[in-house]
C-alpha cells in the first residue's frame, strides 16, 4: 500500500545546486593551531552566562549544570571542527568532558556545557552560517537509537512523529512543535531557555538538520514549502536558499519550516511490517530513561563506569575531566556529593548487574569492581544494599 507522491514542482532557481555542508561552509586553511588559549568555566563572564535576560528563576543557573542533554550537537561540532584542522581536544578543554567521553553511550552534558562549546567553535571558525553546516552534516546514525528507530516506520509521517516523541533522546536544545494546517505541515521551534547569543546556530542547526536526515530517510528531492527565520538577514542568504531548495525568508518574527502534507504519506523504502516492528521495540528498549545529574558528577561517573575495576585515584580522575583535583573536591562538595560516593555508585551497579546476569563467582565479581579482597567486597556489598550479594542473587 504505497502511497503516490504528488510531483514536487520544479524550482529552477535552486535545482542542481550540490547540497553537501561543503559548500556552505567557506575553506579553513589546514596549518592551523593545535593549542588555543580558552578561559575555563567561571574565568569568561560571556562564555558562562546563560543569556542576556536576567532569569527571575533563583534556580536558573544550578539547572543549567544538569547534565541531561545527550551530546549530539556537541559531536556535531567536534567533528566539524576536526575536518577544519583543529584540534577537537582542545576545544573541550577545561568544560569537565574530554573528546573520547563523547564516544560513551550514556555521558551527558549540560547546558552550560554545550553553550561554551558553540561559541567556542563560533569563535575559532568565525563561520557565519555555523549552525547551517552543523545540521547539514547529520544523519538518522547522528541522532542514534531514535534516528535509527525512524527507519522503521512505514511512512515519513510516522517517522517524522516518532522523532518528535522523542526530541530529547535526539539531543534536541530546542522545542520543536508541528501542526497541520489544510495542505501544509508548519514546525516551530522554540527555547528551553531564552539565549539570544546561540540563537541563530541552534535554529539553523535545527531547520538543517531536520532536512538532511528527511533527504536520507526519503530521498535527495525532500525540500520544504519554504523557510522563516526571525533572524536578521545574514550577509549572504543564498547558502541558505542553495541548502534548503526553497524561498527562505528573515526578520520573519517567527521560526518556521513549512512543508507540503504530501510528504507525510511518503513510504519509507525497505519497510517490512513485522521486522521493522521487531527492530523498534528492540531499538526502543535502549532509549535513555535516567535522568539528569550535575555537569560534574555525571563526567566522573562516565569515567568510573568505564574503567570501574581499577583503581583510579581522584586526582588522575581529575586530570581525565580537565579540571584540578582541589576543583574537583570543591564541586563535589557543592553537589553534597563525594568522590568516594560516586565511586562506591559505580561499583555498586556494576556488582549488580554481573550478580543478576552472569555466573561469575562472588571472588570475581569482586575482581571485575576493583576489590582485590572479596571480603572487603562482600562488606561494602551489604553498606549498599542490606544483603550480602549471595543472598542478592539468590533473592532474584
Amino acid at each position: 500500500m504505497s502511497a503516490t507522491l504528488k510531483q514536487v514542482p520544479s524550482r529552477p532557481d535552486y535545482v542542481g545546486v550540490a547540497l553537501p555542508f561543503e559548500d556552505v561552509m567557506a575553506p579553513i586553511p589546514k596549518n592551523l593551531p593545535a593549542f588555543m588559549d580558552w578561559p575555563v568555566a567561571g574565568e569568561d563572564p560571556a562564555l558562562d552566562a546563560v543569556g542576556l535576560q536576567a532569569s527571575e528563576d533563583p534556580n536558573a543557573a544550578s539547572e543549567s549544570q544538569i547534565a541531561e542533554i545527550v551530546p549530539t550537537g556537541a559531536r556535531a561540532i567536534l567533528g566539524l571542527v576536526e575536518d577544519r584542522g583543529f584540534s577537537p581536544e582542545e576545544l573541550c578543554r577545561g568544560l569537565g568532558f574530554t573528546y573520547r567521553d563523547l564516544s560513551m553511550r550514556d555521558v551527558r552534558l549540560s547546558y552550560r556545557q554545550m553553550r561554551q562549546l558553540f561559541m567556542r567553535a563560533e569563535r575559532l571558525l568565525g563561520e557565519p552560517a555555523l549552525g547551517l553546516a552543523l545540521g547539514a552534516r547529520q544523519t538518522p546514525i547522528s541522532w542514534g537509537v531514535p534516528g535509527l528507530a525512524m527507519l522503521t516506520c512505514e511512512t515519513y509521517g510516522d517517522a517524522l512523529t516518532y522523532g518528535l516523541t522523542h526530541q530529547q533522546a535526539i539531543g534536541s536544545m530546542l522545542i520543536h512543535t508541528v501542526e497541520e494546517v489544510g495542505r501544509e505541515v508548519r514546525m516551530e521551534v522554540r527555547f528551553k531557555r531564552f539565549d539570544i547569543q546561540l540563537e541563530s546556530v541552534l535554529v539553523e542547526d535545527a531547520f538543517a538538520g531536520f532536512v538532511a536526515v528527511s533527504r536520507y530517510v526519503i530521498g535527495p528531492s525532500f525540500a520544504p514549502l519554504r523557510v522563516d527565520f526571525s533572524l536578521p538577514k545574514p550577509s549572504d542568504p543564498e547558502v541558505y536558499r542553495r541548502f534548503f531548495q526553497c524561498p527562505v525568508r528573515f526578520d520573519a518574527g517567527v521560526n518556521r519550516l513549512t512543508i507540503d502534507s504530501h510528504w507525510l504519506s511518503a513510504r519509507l523504502p525497505g519497510f517490512d511490517r513485522v521486522n521493522s516492528r521487531i527492530v523498534r521495540e528492540q531499538l526502543d528498549s535502549l532509549l535513555p530513561t535516567r535522568g539528569g545529574r550535575n555537569e560534574i558528577v555525571e563526567s566522573l561517573s562516565s569515567h568510573l563506569r568505564c574503567d570501574i575495576e581499577s583503581t583510579t585515584k581522584q586526582s588522575e580522575l581529575a586530570s581525565l575531566i580537565n579540571v584540578s583535583e582541589r576543583t574537583l573536591r570543591r564541586r563535589l562538595s557543592r553537589q553534597d556529593s563525594s568522590y568516594r560516593e560516586i565511586r562506591d555508585e559505580a561499583r555498586y551497579e556494576r556488582a549488580r548487574d554481573l550478580l543478576l546476569n552472569s555466573e561469575l563467582s562472588i571472588a570475581e565479581i569482586a575482581d571485575a569492581v576493583g576489590y582485590s579482597d572479596a571480603r572487603a567486597f562482600r562488606r561494602a556489598f551489604k553498606r549498599w544494599a542490606g544483603c550480602l550479594p549471595t543472598e542478592f542473587r539468590e533473592s532474584r
